[in-house]
């Protein structure tokens, strides 16, 4: 059985004595492996693990999306509950500079503590390029080629490099792909290099079509131009669910919900789901 637990998200599901926060964080099972994907903001994580009855240790593996703080903010606290060190897959990136910029003030949104810094607290770390396989059935994908003309870097999102302020590109944006029970399924964290690009990527790699979309979109603070067109494919897609959360946002959902009916749910703190 193929199934992802809902560790950590901004609203919780049916279970009240679980935390919710500005983050995300899944746990998938597949062919008895035990991925993390992402840590949430850091606050709600270990509360929420042990709630769900999710044993740290138990963990093969973590996977991070990107490198920013929601998704990464609990990687040292998960680090100190291990007995042994923990495999980290990432892109290279995932560490580059992370800024949000509003009005000229700039504030950095990246990992709360260095590579190195994790790596002696028990990280360690698989770079990933384009494409990994670590396990059966599950493929890491990044950098995801920008395919579409409509999904465009996030004006607020921006990185320096030699000394000069740019749109953030996110070469460290990583989605999973998962053959599960039901068909293909994609795991997102902010899908910051768009939802429909991650879809191709996935499609192309399988060599057919993903039937399950599940994590963050980024379309609750996209332009709206980009919010239509996304809208539109997505809900073109009739074979295609989707399971959106985190960055989405309560208004974008509700237009997902409108689009794709019955094909579309919120994420939500504690709900699992058979892939």
């Amino acid at each position: 059985m193929s199934r992802v637990t809902v560790v950590v998200d901004n609203l919780v599901g049916h279970v009240s004595s679980l935390y919710g926060e500005h983050g995300l964080c899944m746990w998938l099972e597949h062919e008895g492996r035990n991925i993390l994907y992402d840590t949430g903001m850091g606050r709600a994580l270990l509360p929420n693990l042990k709630t769900l009855d999710l044993d740290p240790d138990r963990l093969d593996a973590l996977v991070l999306s990107h490198g920013h703080y929601d998704h990464t903010g609990g990687l040292e606290a998960l680090l100190g509950t291990r007995n042994e060190p923990l495999p980290v897959y990432c892109h290279a990136e995932a560490f580059a500079p992370h800024l949000s910029e509003n009005q000229g003030q700039r504030r950095e949104v990246g990992p709360p503590l260095t590579q190195t810094a994790y790596e002696a607290l028990g990280a360690r770390f698989h770079l990933v390029e384009r494409h990994a396989e670590p396990w059966p059935g599950i493929t890491l994908l990044a950098d995801i080629p920008r395919r579409t003309g409509y999904e465009v870097p996030a004006p607020a999102l921006v990185t320096v490099r030699d000394g000069q302020v740019s749109p953030d590109p996110f070469h460290d944006d990583l989605s999973i792909l998962v053959h599960g029970d039901k068909g293909w399924a994609v795991l997102t964290g902010c899908a910051h290099s768009g939802v429909v690009n991650i879809l191709l990527d996935a499609e192309e790699k399988a060599g057919a079509s993903v039937e399950l979309l599940v994590g963050g979109t980024h379309l609750g603070p996209a332009p709206a131009a980009q919010q239509e067109a996304a809208l539109a494919e997505l809900g073109s897609r009739q074979g295609l669910r989707v399971v959106a959360g985190h960055c989405t946002g309560p208004v974008m959902a509700g237009r997902m919900q409108a689009a794709l009916g019955e094909r579309f749910a919120y994420l939500g703190v504690g709900n699992v789901l058979e892939i």
